[in-house]
């Protein structure tokens, strides 16, 4: 892990090519029309690369861009015609054989389960001061690799990692702070994580932040529709 910050180190600051490599990798190297199992940026970096992006989730409330649809769905049912997607990405990948078989049937043939894992930098020193400041979530558990690919349903899992710089402004710095923290993040916390950036952004106006990216995909077994009326491409209902 350390030789890939160092390559980080290396980089242009404020380069994020390593970022848009991995996102383009997810998604299987080309135009797809995607859904994203979670509310996150990563919808707004793939709605920039000129993705068709889906975001679908219990925990969607609201629409945060005119680029992107959101859903709400609630459990593990899928609101989505069958071989709706070109890739599905999900937060984690699951061992629930439900779930599993749900991402399968709205992929296309040839389509992509993907995950995006990051670790940070944690010795740079705002950052060490940052967790005295707002704590540490857990960590979350390790992926099921070996169950995605015992389920028969997808081609064995492919990974790759790559390191990159983040500047922070005052708003990214929060959700930061937010996403990372110990739960829950009070007002309190965010004022000193406030305090904070301006110490240490009198002459940048932003702070550095390196990733560790860590991408995991597989490919769906299924073979493509031979006859008959196609399906629309993507059937959307927002489950209340």
């Amino acid at each position: 892990m350390s030789e890939l910050f160092d390559q980080a180190a290396r980089s242009a600051p404020g380069t994020d090519e390593a970022h848009d490599r991995l996102v383009k990798w997810l998604v299987g190297d080309r135009l797809a029309c995607v859904l994203l199992l979670e509310d996150s940026s990563l919808a707004f970096r793939l709605a920039e690369q000129g993705h068709e992006v889906v975001v679908a989730g219990e925990d969607v409330r609201t629409v945060r861009s005119p680029d992107v649809l959101y859903v709400r769905t609630v459990g593990p049912r899928l609101p989505f015609a069958a071989d709706a997607f070109d890739a599905v990405i999900t937060p984690q990948l699951h061992d629930d054989q439900t779930v599993l078989a749900e991402q399968a049937r709205v992929l296309r043939a040839g389509g992509v389960l993907s995950s995006l894992a990051r670790d940070h930098d944690e010795t740079l020193p705002w950052v060490r001061r940052l967790r005295e400041v707002a704590g540490r979530r857990p960590a979350p558990p390790a992926p099921a690799t070996g169950t995605v690919e015992a389920s028969g349903l997808f081609h064995p899992l492919e990974t790759t990692e790559h390191a990159t710089w983040e500047e922070l402004d005052l708003p990214a710095l929060l959700q930061y702070a937010r996403e990372t923290g110990r739960q829950p993040v009070e007002d309190a916390t965010l004022s000193r994580v406030r305090e904070l950036f301006d110490q240490n952004t009198a002459q940048s106006g932003s702070l550095r932040l390196r990733h560790l990216l860590r991408g995991t995909r597989a490919r769906v077994r299924k073979e493509p529709r031979s006859q008959g009326p196609q399906p629309p491409d993507t059937l959307l209902l927002e489950l209340r």
